[in-house]
């Protein structure tokens, strides 16, 4: 299923990956001081915040002062907890095409609970639209991402790309609600790829042991 030509085009640009950087770290600011951090225009701050509010990835709110005048708008990134119709939607329609895929390809034994699949179903959905091709194994509990065109955009910045992706996929997978968590990040674990380690929330509060097939034939790579 071709994905459509302006999927998640918002994370397409890295200014707009320094806009959400900037955003985790200081969430509720205005444009003025976003715009102090990004070095971006306010005009410039403005389409792009328009394109990320759009895909479900910021969200604005009006500053009530009490004061006589305009009142301005500050920003944040979406959170698992945050009521944001467009991210649902992301969500419902990554559910609904994973249950169709498996009710038309053949049965394969899944040892997971029907909650963590809708959760890998809801990365892959989001990693595919991005274009990071992912390729999900669900016995190691690991995704490849490749190629990773991210590397190109950000080459003097890649950590921004690697933790906007990797905060994005932290949320996605508590708003979809399950066992699974982010055990850890190995980005760029060749010039063109990387790879994302998952884990059932038991087993990553007690300190995850990777399957042996895993921890063997590890490619080195620089751990988050």
């Amino acid at each position: 299923m071709p994905r459509p030509i302006d999927a998640y085009r918002g994370l397409a640009q890295s200014s707009r990956l320094r806009v959400l950087d900037a955003l985790l770290d200081t969430p509720g600011i205005g444009l003025a001081e976003l715009s102090a951090i990004t070095g971006l225009h306010v005009n410039t701050l403005r389409d792009h915040l328009r394109i990320l509010e759009k895909e479900g990835h910021v969200r604005s709110e009006v500053e009530h002062t009490g004061r006589r005048g305009r009142p301005r708008l500050r920003f944040a990134v979406v959170t698992a907890t945050d009521r944001n119709e467009v991210a649902e939607r992301h969500l419902r329609e990554a559910i609904r095409h994973g249950d169709l895929m498996r009710a038309v390809l053949p049965a394969t034994e899944s040892t997971l609970p029907t909650d963590a699949t809708h959760q890998l179903d809801a990365l892959y959905h989001h990693l595919d639209e991005v274009g990071l091709e992912p390729e999900v194994d669900e016995e190691a509990l690991t995704i490849e991402l490749a190629p990773c065109r991210f590397h190109a955009l950000l080459a003097d910045d890649g950590p921004v790309a690697c933790r906007v992706h990797e905060e994005l996929l932290r949320s996605l997978l508590e708003r979809a609600g399950g066992p699974v968590v982010i055990d850890r990040v190995l980005p760029f674990t060749d010039a063109h790829s990387c790879r994302v380690h998952l884990a059932l929330r038991e087993h990553a509060a007690q300190g995850r042991v990777l399957p042996s097939s895993v921890a063997t034939n590890e490619t080195p790579g620089v751990e988050r």
